[in-house]
């Protein structure tokens, strides 16, 4: 009896112990580091701006004397309209956190410009202003879509992932007849309104290669039901049937993108592929779009990779309609 007793004891001290520790954790002031000298966030803020890819010719630097210890600095920063200031925000605050600085921010309409200040102790010790320059010309940065396509209609959960993106990335539907392209619009349109469609037989081949006749009766009713839908237009024929097939979807006068010279991207090629392929879209001489099959684990490297992709100034559009 003594020794359940004591076993009972030991038990109650544990979980009072568990407690007590997760109570700490939890109403802990976490900071993996401190910021020793207020100049360390001089090279902190240097580190987002190189990796953001913004030249020196882009900074002004003006200092401000708060009292005969302390200059305030101020950065202004010019960026293009296309730059992501709130991309920019994201990676200063989580570099900042760590080191227990706060990020406030406003925002000044219509230029949509970002005051960001950085709040330590409860001190503006560094200013950030992110400003729209019309100077700086947008040639030297890269557009590019992107096209993510599905076999059935996606889940909730990644159209919501898909959506949070917050860019112009259309999901492409399969469909063998116009009704069901009606049904799949009215289905997901609440959650995603970004939608192309690819026509397939019972077989699961493209119409337009197997019987493009019947391809164009199809078309023309997707027309007539839906007026204002999207086809995506592939061929690795030559060039003669390519363009055939194109002078058949110009003659329905439905609407469509040529996904013809874009990458190809799947869950097959493996994390490190897929990543080096979307890195290639960087390159002036490489393709602009991709057409990515969309699974959970595509979807997941996307979401890593377009962080990425627009701190080196790449800009996601919508695909380049055809016959619109």
């Amino acid at each position: 009896m003594k020794e359940q007793k004591k076993k009972l004891i030991v038990a109650a001290l544990l979980l009072l112990s568990c407690l007590i520790c997760g109570y700490l954790l939890i109403s802990a002031d976490y900071r993996a580091y401190r910021l020793k000298q207020i100049s360390t966030a001089d090279s902190l803020i240097q580190n987002v701006i190189s990796d953001f890819d913004i030249g020196e010719q882009q900074i002004n630097i003006s200092s401000t004397r708060v009292d005969s210890n302390f200059k305030r600095k101020t950065y202004r920063v010019g960026v293009p309209y296309q730059f992501s200031k709130t991309q920019f925000h994201a990676e200063l605050n989580n570099l900042f956190y760590a080191y227990g600085v706060q990020t406030p921010t406003t925002v000044d309409f219509p230029q949509e410009d970002f005051t960001i200040q950085l709040l330590y102790n409860d001190t503006v010790i560094r200013t950030i202003l992110l400003q729209t320059d019309p100077k700086l010309a947008a040639a030297n940065k890269k557009q590019i879509s992107l096209l993510i396509t599905f076999d059935g209609i996606p889940s909730t959960t990644i159209l919501n992932q898909l959506k949070q993106l917050g860019e112009p990335i259309p999901i492409v539907l399969k469909i063998t007849n116009p009704m069901q392209a009606n049904q799949m619009r009215e289905e997901i349109a609440s959650n995603y309104d970004h939608i192309i469609y690819r026509l397939y037989n019972d077989q699961g081949t493209d119409l337009l290669k197997t019987n493009q006749r019947k391809a164009v009766t199809k078309l023309t009713q997707l027309q007539e039901i839906l007026p204002n839908a999207t086809m995506l237009f592939y061929s690795r024929a030559d060039q003669q049937k390519k363009q055939q097939t194109k002078q058949l979807l110009t003659q329905s006068n439905i609407t469509f993108v040529d996904a013809t010279d874009a990458l190809m991207l799947h869950e097959r090629m493996g994390k490190t592929s897929f990543v080096q392929s979307l890195e290639q879209l960087q390159l002036k001489e490489s393709a602009s779009m991709a057409v990515i099959n969309g699974t959970r684990e595509t979807i997941d490297w996307l979401n890593q990779q377009i962080p990425r992709l627009k701190k080196a100034g790449i800009t996601i559009t919508a695909p380049p309609q055809e016959n619109n």
